[in-house]
């Protein structure tokens, strides 16, 4: 079952709605009180995503429920301005913007904006030099232009396998531990291309 899209903004209209709807399909779905309140902690983190992206953005909203599967999905198409994309690229290329991103869900949001940026600026950031783990694989130009994907699944695995005499994985590690959506989430996927962005979080409840 999917349900009818709700429009959301970085200023947080509709945002109420998108949460009362997610609430409604854990009701639908028979979910325990403890089992709602991640749904709607994962929701919450969703739309949260909004903010700080880039300017004055719209998303649409919505999600798909299987007996007691969900997955959440948010959609938006991001037109930067040249001032935005200024700022940005200062400081991606200063090697200041991971430093400045707060917590899990922050990294991801300016994995976001570094993959919204001209390709001649994006791809060498996205090689994981001011990034480190939080870099977005390209999987090739198609029609409309390159696509980038980023999983939380494939990036667990690549800290792991890198803790050993690594701080920088042991602080991405510990960091996962402590953020909702990784721990909760079964999995988070992000897709960028061109200026086109879809983050789906997806949750079965035993």
């Amino acid at each position: 079952m999917k349900s009818e899209i709700v429009k959301v903004t970085s200023s947080g209209a509709g945002m109420p709605e998108a949460l009362e709807m997610t609430e409604k399909a854990g009701d639908v779905a028979g979910l325990e009180k403890k089992e709602k309140l991640r749904l709607r902690l994962l929701a919450e983190e969703l739309v949260g995503v909004m903010r700080g992206i880039a300017g004055d953005v719209e998303a649409d909203y919505c999600l798909s429920q299987e007996g007691k599967a969900f997955t959440l999905n948010l959609c938006a198409d991001v037109t930067m301005t040249r001032d935005m994309r200024e700022q940005l690229i200062a400081v991606s290329t200063s090697g200041e913007n991971s430093a400045a991103a707060k917590g899990f869900m922050g990294k991801i949001k300016e994995m976001i904006a570094v993959a919204l940026l001209p390709d001649e600026f994006g791809n060498s950031i996205l090689s994981g030099l001011a990034l480190g783990f939080m870099s977005m694989e390209s999987t090739g130009y198609q029609t409309g232009g390159e696509t980038r994907i980023w999983t939380l699944h494939e990036y667990k695995k690549a800290v792991g396998e890198s803790r050993e005499g690594n701080a920088q994985a042991e602080e991405a590690w510990d960091e996962l531990e402590k953020s909702i959506v990784a721990s909760i989430a079964d999995d988070v996927k992000v897709s960028v291309k061109g200026g086109h962005v879809e983050i789906a979080i997806s949750k079965a409840f035993e």
